[in-house]
């Protein structure tokens, strides 16, 4: 057996249900199809990027209903669709939908990022979940002996 063999099973089943538990957090935010949860993750993830990589500027916004859009990154259609393996139509459709949603907006060089979400009442309740997903699936792997 390869080394690390061992911890391949519990760290597989451990990924799978966190993948899982995570879906189902998000689907209590939006209520979407996968391929457009994914196009959103995937927005988002590139509109906080920016932030995320600043731990100064994440205390200074923790303050702020909204962070200014000169901080807040963006992602090309094209970018969306090499990075998820969709076809470049797919999530055209599915960005104009979510724009529609008002989950999404183009900006004037036609980049894709998330509209601001902070003032969503089921976001507590889908981050608490998201939070709880991790502990279990940390939980799960120590319960394994698996120890990063």
């Amino acid at each position: 057996m390869s080394p690390g063999a061992n911890e391949l099973r519990p760290k597989m089943y451990a990924s799978m249900e966190l993948f899982l538990d995570m879906l189902h957090a998000v689907r209590t935010l939006i209520d979407i199809d996968f391929e457009s949860i994914a196009i959103y993750i995937c927005v988002a993830e590139a509109t906080m990027r920016p932030v995320l990589a600043d731990p100064e500027l994440v205390q200074r916004l923790g303050e702020m209903e909204v962070a200014p859009e000169e901080v807040r990154g963006s992602i090309t259609m094209l970018l969306v669709s090499d990075r998820l393996g969709l076809p470049r139509e797919t999530v055209r459709r599915k960005v104009k939908q979510l724009i529609a949603l008002n989950l999404l907006y183009e900006d004037e060089r036609g980049r894709v990022r998330s509209t601001p979400n902070f003032d969503n009442p089921n976001l507590p309740e889908a981050t608490k979940l998201i939070h709880d997903a991790v502990r279990r699936y940390r939980e799960r792997l120590a319960k394994y002996g698996v120890v990063d």
